[in-house]
């Protein structure tokens, strides 16, 4: 058996779920294990294994040898996280929401719920400390068979006292109080949330490292990939400028990058507000650098929001993560129209994974009809075992999550949100446009 990754946008994969023949829609990238000598069959069919499960697909599926680069925005209610797998297997976070919702999804992918089952995520990067971002990074450094090689940071810590701002020392319209190593934060009074982080961070055993713009290119261990740093961006006396208040000037020197493939370029901004992306454009040559095909938007669609930085990014897929609780009533109306002004090609695209959640309510009968179907048709509610982790399990079981996949083969850009009928999946192609 060898691993094969679709090359169709959709396909379906036929299979046996201990009761009766059912199917599931697989995407654009997904894994399959095929047999090589299956690949000239005359058959109309042929075996096929997908997430641990025997089947059948059409003889006729496009298989590729090799993986593209994929992306996940997670669905961690009011809050953000996106996963992303490059061609060569490099695993990277970007940010981890609040609760468990991250991790739960890790258990589901990785099948954790199998004890033997292993995940090893090479990069972590925290845009920046609030709770939204930070918390769910926690059971997910904690958790036994999860492993995190490298965390990135844009070095600004939240303190209890010891300084004239809870983020920090404020000296003439400056923040100086930044940092790179963990035994740096060793002697300081730090908020309690923001302790359990760097607890968690040092019993992980992981690198951890401050990045800035003048970091630029860093090697993420996949040729294929390029990820440039684009802020934050330190002032000459490696020093931050202040921005108004505290969580004006956290979000807004969030830690920022986009990830280059062949042709498609993707940025991911943060919480990035007015002031931080006035901050960005005023230095030259960064509207070419925002410049992207896929964009994670900033700070779940907040009204806070700069036109002129969503025209330089001009994007083809636009992706926002919210949720309803707290509800401060993102996406915001105004952002999502400055989201369409700036939209490249024909036919932009605005997800949001908060609009693409289906909740259902557990106790009646009709949603537990439904909760069975999605039990065969969406793998990502078989993945749980342990104590700890049933109540994620009722969770997923009460909504379809609002996940939103994008992938793309340097050339051509795929999207999907899944939906409650048997086609399963909102899906879109779209070659990229300069």
């Amino acid at each position: 058996m060898v691993k094969k990754y679709l090359g169709n946008k959709t396909k379906r994969f036929f299979f046996n779920n201990g009761e009766k023949d059912t199917s599931y829609v697989a995407i654009y990238g997904d894994e399959f294990e095929v047999d090589q000598g299956q690949d000239n069959t005359s058959s109309k069919q042929r075996d096929a294994l997908y997430r641990g499960r025997n089947g059948k697909i059409s003889s006729n599926t496009i298989l590729f040898p090799k993986r593209e680069l994929e992306f996940y925005f997670l669905d961690v209610d009011q809050g953000d996280a996106a996963y992303i797998v490059t061609p060569n297997n490099i695993k990277i976070l970007v940010d981890g929401g609040l609760r468990d919702r991250a991790l739960g999804f890790l258990i589901w992918k990785y099948r954790l719920d199998q004890p033997n089952n292993t995940v090893v995520i090479n990069h972590l990067f925290l845009s920046h400390a609030d709770g939204d971002h930070v918390e769910g990074l926690i059971p997910l450094l904690e958790h036994p068979q999860i492993t995190v090689n490298n965390i990135y940071h844009n070095g600004i810590a939240l303190f209890n006292s010891g300084h004239n701002e809870v983020l920090g020392t404020v000296n003439s319209g400056r923040l100086i109080t930044l940092h790179n190593t963990i035994n740096e934060l060793d002697n300081e009074d730090l908020k309690d949330d923001y302790q359990d982080w760097i607890d968690a961070v040092k019993a992980s055993g992981a690198n951890y490292k401050r990045l800035d713009s003048s970091d630029s290119f860093i090697d993420i261990g996949d040729n294929d990939i390029k990820l440039e740093i684009l802020g934050p961006i330190l002032q000459t006396d490696q020093s931050l400028k202040w921005l108004k208040n505290k969580s004006h000037t956290i979000n807004g020197h969030s830690l920022i990058f986009r990830i280059d493939y062949e042709h498609v370029r993707t940025f991911f901004s943060g919480d990035l507000n007015i002031e931080g992306s006035d901050h960005i454009m005023s230095i030259p040559g960064n509207i070419l650098k925002v410049n992207a095909h896929i964009f994670k938007a900033p700070h779940h669609g907040s009204h806070e929001f700069s036109q002129e930085l969503l025209n330089a990014i001009n994007p083809m897929v636009s992706v926002i993560s919210s949720g309803e609780v707290p509800d401060h009533g993102h996406p915001r109306a105004i952002f999502l129209g400055g989201l369409g002004k700036s939209g490249r090609g024909i036919e932009p695209l605005i997800f949001s994974t908060e609009l693409a959640a289906l909740f259902v309510d557990a106790g009646d009968p009709e949603a537990k009809n439904h909760i069975n179907n999605l039990e065969t048709t969406m793998e990502g509610l078989d993945f749980i075992h342990s104590s700890a982790n049933k109540v994620a399990r009722q969770r997923f079981k009460k909504l379809l999550p609002g996940i939103i996949n994008v992938r793309t083969n340097g050339k051509n850009i795929y999207s999907f949100r899944r939906v409650q009928m048997g086609y399963q999946w909102e899906s879109y192609k779209q070659k990229f446009v300069n």
